[in-house]
């Protein structure tokens, strides 16, 4: 059964949460019915736990929760008065006379609900329509001095910082007497050296919160990360008001547990919205395209892809920018990119689901170990919509050689494709980093020299094949010298060095050019002008971020190249694949 709970039912009155049973034995010392040790919360006959609403509860109703005299009672109403109604149980312990420990002893017997009107002279009054939390929600965000509804945490007095959810009284009077004594914040992180403001609580309050102003916001353009989406510029999403609605309306059958979770998480439930895009006809002049991408999505494991919001990022992602082939490196087990693949084919996920453009009919195939990366081994996979006419006709790893040191610290991953009339050989690469100071660097200069061997390979395998696409984590800007070989070669790179293709939270614009797409001297001849680096979109406000949340999924942006499928230049045609094809340089 659990533990032992108080879970007694206060009596009826006027306006009680739910109904009351007047039946049962009395405790002695407490006021109530029934017995304390049950250990699940009481039920009326319509299966509703019987709660005190502490929001309009009277002096003599208090009086019957457990530790509660007159005296106390009293403080309730008079600082519910003050602030204009609680908007969570904990509020409570901030009452002179209750505090944390009694607040836990009676927690379990009393709810907050939303209120009415806010009106100091008359108290507050219970209500449970859509309207009035509409208009309860507008009146707590008037008072905001800063952009899209958010309070400005450098203007904002004691009363306006109370409207944030999750900051108290105290809390607020702490962050004005900091901001005072230490001046304007620069950013929001540092929150945390206010006192009483621990990580979670800045987890949950920060997308309510502001450093700038209505003025500033206009004259300034802003990098919008997925996690942090602007609430004026037309994109669809769901407002809180309308959130809290659908879960306030039935108060009464919720656990005052869960709807607890619910206040702390419902700023990330209103930013999982995508922006809105119009979807890709893969089409470009009149011709079919095809789109190929390479991402090193991070050490993805099983566990990483079953986060809602990474899997959320991964699929929107490639049906947002219509990717129809798809190079993943620096995958952390063979099953991760199941996790995707069924999601794609069969969705779970709000937004997946509401797609409105093509879904694709997608397959995946997942190389050996590759290699070793922290903690596991490292695989390489591809993922393809079959519905845009892919198939992969083979794929292998590179041959490991019978001896003398290895030529890449991670195998690249070959796969050979037809999409419709055209068809190519794709190669994804992960090169070694490297390394802090650049202790690495000779190393890594030494594969990129090994990559002309591999495609001289692979000539001779596919005589005639002239379509080669080299693609993934090189870890170089493509205008080092290290790549003259490949240029010479005939290879031409579709990201310039200019645009970076890293990202953090912190950094969103990024730094460095790591990833990159090659294409040989024929397949430049069917590439369209669109191509790039895809770098909005990238978080989603259920991936951590260190002590926080609305993390990356990737430290990697996704990179593409549009293709036309038209027609092959070459003379070469691949009929068989390479499963059974033992590659290897010298």
């Amino acid at each position: 059964m659990g533990a032992v709970n108080s879970c007694c039912i206060p009596r009826k009155s006027g306006n009680d949460c739910s109904k009351s049973n007047s039946n049962g034995s009395r405790i002695r010392g407490h006021k109530r019915n029934l017995s304390a040790t049950f250990s699940m919360t009481i039920m009326d006959d319509d299966g509703t736990p019987n709660l005190l609403n502490i929001n309009n509860a009277t002096e003599e109703e208090l009086m019957t929760l457990p530790g509660i005299p007159r005296c106390t009672a009293k403080n309730i109403i008079e600082y519910r008065k003050h602030i204009g109604g609680f908007k969570r149980v904990e509020d409570l312990a901030l009452v002179t006379g209750v505090g944390a420990t009694k607040l836990n002893h009676i927690r379990a017997e009393i709810c907050c609900f939303a209120v009415k009107r806010l009106d100091s002279s008359r108290g507050v009054t219970p209500s449970g329509s859509k309207s009035d939390l509409e208009a309860l929600d507008r009146v707590s965000r008037n008072s905001s001095l800063g952009s899209s509804g958010k309070i400005n945490l450098n203007t904002s007095n004691v009363f306006q910082l109370m409207k944030v959810r999750g900051i108290t009284q105290t809390l607020a009077e702490n962050i004005v007497t900091y901001r005072n004594k230490k001046g304007l914040f620069q950013n929001l992180d540092e929150l945390v050296k206010v006192k009483g403001m621990e990580p979670l609580i800045l987890t949950a309050v920060r997308n309510q919160l502001t450093l700038e102003t209505v003025e500033n916001v206009s004259s300034k353009p802003r990098f919008y990360l997925n996690g942090e989406l602007p609430t004026d510029n037309g994109i669809s999403r769901t407002t809180h008001s309308a959130i809290h609605a659908n879960y306030s309306s039935s108060d009464s059958k919720i656990s005052p547990y869960i709807k607890d979770f619910l206040e702390v998480f419902i700023e990330y439930i209103e930013n999982s919205a995508r922006p809105e895009v119009t979807p890709f006809d893969f089409k470009h002049k009149r011709r079919k395209v095809v789109r190929v991408a390479s991402w090193n999505v991070e050490r993805l494991s099983v566990d990483k892809a079953k986060n809602p919001g990474v899997r959320d990022v991964i699929c929107m992602t490639i049906l947002e920018n219509g990717l129809g082939l798809i190079a993943f490196q620096e995958l952390a087990d063979k099953e991760a990119l199941d996790e995707i693949c069924n999601e794609l084919n069969s969705p779970s996920l709000p937004n997946v689901k509401k797609w409105a453009g093509s879904r694709g009919r997608w397959k995946c195939c997942i190389s050996g170990a590759a290699g070793k990366m922290y903690q596991s081994l490292e695989y390489n996979g591809f993922l393809y919509d079959t519905s845009q006419r892919i198939e992969l006709l083979g794929s292998t790893l590179l041959k490991k050689p019978s001896h003398g040191p290895k030529q890449f610290s991670r195998l690249p991953f070959i796969g050979s494709f037809k999409i419709w009339r055209f068809d190519c050989v794709v190669v994804s690469v992960h090169l070694k980093a490297t390394g802090l100071d650049n202790k690495d660097l000779g190393r890594l200069q030494e594969e990129i020299d090994k990559i002309p061997s591999l495609v001289s390979a692979l000539k001779q395998h596919c005589p005639g094949e002239k379509d080669i696409i080299l693609l993934g984590d090189f870890n170089r800007a493509p205008d080092v010298k290290d790549f003259d070989d490949l240029r010479a070669d005939g290879f031409e790179n579709v990201i310039p060095s200019d645009k970076f293709t890293n990202i953090s939270t912190s950094n969103p614009t990024g730094s460095h050019c790591y990833d990159n797409i090659w294409l040989s001297q024929d397949t430049t001849k069917v590439k369209t002008v669109r191509s790039g680096v895809i770098r909005q979109g990238l978080t989603s406000p259920w991936i951590p971020d260190g002590w926080k949340w609305g993390g990356v999924v990737s430290d990697h942006c996704p990179v593409w190249a549009e293709l036309c499928t038209g027609k092959d230049l070459d003379d070469s045609q691949l009929e068989t694949g390479m499963e059974n094809v033992r590659l290897s340089v010298k």
